[in-house]
This record gives structure tokens, sequence and C-alpha cells, in this order.
């Protein structure tokens, strides 16, 4: 694909199954289009009774959170709040250069160099039982599938911590450098009821590269366009732009965040890191 001539496509998802209250709705996307952005319509339930969405690549979670934790993640971007069109993003909006944008587009039905291919692509969202009348629709904004398959994916991963008091607390177990995790793009970490996220540093074969307060961390990506939220601390490695420039995880033994607590609570972390299909 030329990224210069690329045609932006607008077309609505088929109708999803399964939308109805304590149910999970499916929307089974259509293949062989690259898919740069979903938009969800809904009524009849809110965001919080939305409690958990999945974006399935053959099958697999590609993205995991909640409708109000999407929520805010696009609100950090600049987007305005839902309000009945929750927008699910696979490209990296603000950079710099077209090309860096859509590297992580979505192309299914073409197959990469190594053979693998996206043959079905599917989004679930779990709803709550006190749903009213739950009501789904959905577009998708695509444009014409990679030569190159489904190339770099970004993939969302959902991971809870307990940080037992105040003070500075170590984070190490989770998985990285493999075939998904390659590189980290951002970590949004929410932080607990009543309590803050004071200090982040990230430390990689036990030397610190990433190092911030909040304050500080907050003030520059304000000065980048970025629109810090409350109760949300995010690393971002594409706040001036640059999409070149992840967290490398690839080839390292030890990964891990420190993290400076003003008391006892339990966030959760959601890390966007940039990887290829997997199995």
């Amino acid at each position: 694909m030329t990224v210069a001539n690329m045609s932006l496509i607008e077309q609505r998802v088929p109708s999803p199954e399964g939308v109805a209250a304590g149910q999970t709705a499916t929307f089974k996307c259509q293949i062989g289009r690259q898919y740069l952005e979903l938009e969800l319509m809904y009524s009849g339930v809110t965001l919080a009774q939305m409690t958990e969405i999945r974006v399935m690549a053959n099958g697999k979670a590609i993205h995991t959170y909640s409708a109000t934790e999407r929520d805010k993640m696009n609100q950090y971007m600049g987007m305005a709040p839902a309000n009945g069109i929750l927008r699910i993003p696979f490209i990296r909006s603000k950079l710099k250069t077209m090309a860096a944008e859509v590297e992580t587009g979505i192309t299914t039905g073409v197959p990469g160099p190594d053979g693998r291919q996206i043959t079905a692509f599917n989004v679930e969202i779990d709803i709550d039982p006190a749903a009213t009348a739950p009501a789904l629709e959905m577009n998708a904004t695509q444009a014409n599938p990679s030569a190159n398959g489904p190339g770099t994916i970004m993939h969302i991963k959902r991971f809870r911590r307990n940080l037992s008091g105040a003070g500075e607390f170590e984070i190490s177990d989770i998985p990285f450098g493999g075939p998904t995790t390659i590189a980290l793009n951002r970590a949004f970490l929410f932080e607990g009821s009543g309590e803050t996220i004071d200090k982040v540093k990230v430390e990689r074969n036990l030397r610190s590269i990433w190092e911030r307060s909040k304050a500080l961390n907050e003030r520059l990506q304000s000065d980048n366009k970025l629109v810090p939220q409350s109760g949300m601390v995010v690393i971002d490695k594409t706040e001036r732009g640059y999409g070149g420039d992840p967290i490398q995880l690839a080839g390292y033994n030890d990964f891990r965040y420190l993290l400076t607590s003003s008391g006892q609570q339990n966030i959760t972390m959601l890390l966007e890191t940039m990887g290829v299909l997997g199995d």
C-alpha cells in the first residue's frame, strides 16, 4: 500500500449477535481490508455497563479493556467523551508521519511474509445484566489492505496489581520481549480510588531509562497537545509525535516499573505493546 495515495473507506459493520443484558455481543468484521478504527454506537446501555471489550484476531484477544477505560484513553488523546459513540482506534494518531500512524492498522485477509494472516476479525462486548435495552451498531474506518499482511500489531492487555501502602513498589512480573511484546508504545496506569501514583520509573536490565514525577509528566504531555486525565498516569513514548521511539523490550533479561504510591491502592495497567500477530 502506498501511504500517500491511501483512500479511507467508511463502512458499516454487519449487525451484531447476542445484544442483550447479561450477554456478550459479537460483531463479525468483514475480511479483506485494513482496519484503522471502529466506531461503536450504543444506546440503552452505559459505558460502565459494557464491562469488557475484546478485539479478536483469529480467535485470540489483541485488545482487552472496558468501555470506560477505552473512553478515558481516548480522552487523553484529545477525543471528545464517548456520549453514545465510542471510538476503538488501532492506529497511533497524532504522529508526525502518516506512515507511522497507519503502521499498526490491522490488515485482514492478506498473508504476511511469514505466511500468517488474519482470517477472522471480531469484537466482543460483555453487557452488564443491569442494562435496560441495549442497542449496538458499529462503523469501520478502513483502507485497502497492506501488501505486507498483518505486519505490526498494537496489542493492549490488562494487568491488575496491588500497591500495599505508601512508598515505592516494583512490578517486574509482566511478560515482555515475546512476539506480541517486542516494544512498549504506551502504558496507561489507572489509579485506585482516593490514592495517586506520584512518580514512575522504568528500568531495563536494572538501568533507569524513563523517570518522571506525575506533575512533570502531565506538564510535558499537555505541552504536546495531549489531555492528562484525573486518576490516570500515562507513560507515552509517542507524546512528541515520533513513532519510531518505543521502549524496546526484545533481547533483554529484566524489565520493571517502579511506582511511588501515596497509599494502599489496587491499580489497573493497560499496556500497549507492538508486535506481530502471534500464534
